[in-house]
């Protein structure tokens, strides 16, 4: 990982903790664990299945998509209470040597962030309804658990430039599976 792209991610992830937190500095904490959990180890997922198909890939912020996601954000909560997340900040770009582009493989690697958060999503579930969680330990593995779920759930969306629409090119079925999954697991919180 170079600077930059460890800038772009640390910009990133500011912002998401600051938009997950509702703009409270007594969820900042919370936020921040679960938005390293999602969105730092959605994109690592991403660029680990890339390098090994024999993709260069790295992380790059969309600054447009930061200040949208900002002003988004700040704006609802001032007008609901509650912060809308768009979190179109950034994405992994992948770069090789081939021209080719393989619906198969660029499937494959789109299916690899979403998975990553509904593994860690269901999990955060499953702890919530099995083990009699309370105070931090609560909030941590709630934070988590939705934010994942969200994440999943918002790039499985079937809308270039979105995970959603590369693993649905790819197949279906699985396109399907996961987002049912997503959508499930967050009425369950």
């Amino acid at each position: 990982m170079n600077y930059r792209e460890f800038e772009d991610l640390t910009l990133s992830f500011f912002v998401l903790t600051l938009l997950f937190s509702n703009f409270e500095l007594k969820n900042v904490p919370y936020a921040g664990i679960a938005v390293l959990l999602s969105f730092v180890f959605h994109e690592l997922a991403h660029k680990h299945l890339a390098g090994r198909y024999g993709f260069i890939a790295y992380y790059r912020r969309w600054d447009l998509g930061i200040i949208l996601a900002i002003i988004i954000g700040i704006l609802s909560r001032f007008l609901t209470g509650e912060t809308w997340i768009f979190a179109a900040l950034g994405a992994l770009q992948i770069r090789g040597l081939y021209t080719y582009h393989d619906p198969r493989a660029f499937g494959k690697i789109a299916a690899a962030g979403p998975l990553t958060n509904l593994l860690l999503g269901v999990a955060g579930v499953a702890l919530l309804y099995a083990l009699p969680l309370s105070g931090w330990a609560l909030k941590v593995v709630y934070f988590t658990s939705s934010v994942n779920l969200w994440v999943a759930f918002f790039n499985l969306w079937p809308i270039p430039p979105l995970d959603g629409w590369k693993v649905m090119r790819w197949n279906v079925a699985y396109w399907a599976i996961m987002i049912g999954v997503a959508y499930t697991f967050m009425a369950l919180l």
